[in-house]
């Protein structure tokens, strides 16, 4: 069975063929799907792509789904994960009511739950808000509102209580200490051997466009000038209406919305694209999983 991974980012297996504009590893292969996809018609049994719909406007997704439409075999199956306009906004309306009678306890997700909805669609600078409030939640500590995000969109930022509480004697700290310096050794050292050409390549073109972006004034910069990575924003927001609309516009049939555990695809989970291997959704409970077939 032929099995193509699109913008797979580090999240990839072996027995597909992965492609990502940045590649981080051997295993995947460089492509532009902008340009369309170097794949013959009718190739592949399954296309698989996850959160990357919503980072290109309409006109783009159109124009990749007609792609994933042509490469997929009759009776293929395409299997599409994005945030959920519909998840989030019940969410967003739930929190609101919540944080208008009990401030205290409901500001900070309320917070969250705003730049969730928001941040990516709006943001000028790498990050945005939501890389603020995820320092925010590792600075404080904040466990509950931790456990909140890591449900929301499965980012985890705080460890086991044991990783992160300080212990209260000084040999304590500085073993905490130590296992920050090592986290972070870790991460340079892998950083270091992800490093490749394009990498290299893209991370000139942003410092040459950041100093580019010096001879604008500064009190118009940030009005003017986007400063996110490739595909970093959001163009899109899709719920179950819009995202069947598109599909059956392209002209697959058989669209059916699934939970993050559930698939057509035979073995799906075997992979765990969509799933960690407790198996809790990679990306917590507020996307939307559909699948169709051509």
């Amino acid at each position: 069975m032929k099995m193509l991974n699109i913008a797979c980012g580090s999240r990839y297996h072996r027995d597909w063929i992965n492609i990502d504009i940045h590649p981080v590893s051997k295993d995947v292969i460089r492509v532009n799907v902008l340009k369309g996809l170097p794949f013959e018609d009718s190739y592949f049994d399954v296309v698989y792509t996850s959160h990357f719909l919503e980072h290109l406007n309409l006109q783009q997704a159109r124009f990749v789904l007609k792609e994933v439409y042509r490469v997929l075999k009759k009776g293929g199956i395409v299997r599409i994960v994005v945030p959920d306009l519909e998840n989030i906004c019940r969410e967003y309306i739930t929190i609101l009511e919540k944080v208008l009678e009990d401030e205290q306890n409901f500001r900070e997700k309320y917070q969250w739950i705003v730049i969730e909805l928001l941040d990516q669609l709006v943001r000028t600078s790498p990050g945005g808000e939501m890389k603020k409030f995820f320092d925010y939640v590792v600075k404080n500590k904040n466990k509950e509102l931790a456990d909140y995000i890591q449900y929301r969109i499965g980012e985890k930022l705080l460890g086991s209580e044991k990783e992160y509480q300080v212990e209260g004697d000084k040999e304590g700290v500085k073993r905490s200490n130590l296992n920050v310096v090592r986290q972070k050794l870790q991460i340079a050292k892998q950083k270091f051997k992800n490093l490749n050409k394009d990498k290299i390549k893209n991370k000139l073109l942003y410092l040459y466009l950041n100093l580019i972006s010096y001879l604008i004034p500064k009190s118009i910069r940030d009005g003017v000038l986007v400063r996110t990575s490739i595909f970093e924003r959001h163009q899109f927001m899709y719920d179950r209406y819009s995202l069947k609309i598109l599909l059956e516009e392209v002209g697959f049939s058989n669209i059916q919305f699934l939970s993050y555990n559930q698939s057509n695809i035979p073995n799906f989970n075997t992979f765990f694209l969509d799933i960690n291997p407790d198996g809790t959704p990679y990306k917590g409970f507020s996307s939307l999983y559909c699948e169709a077939t051509k």
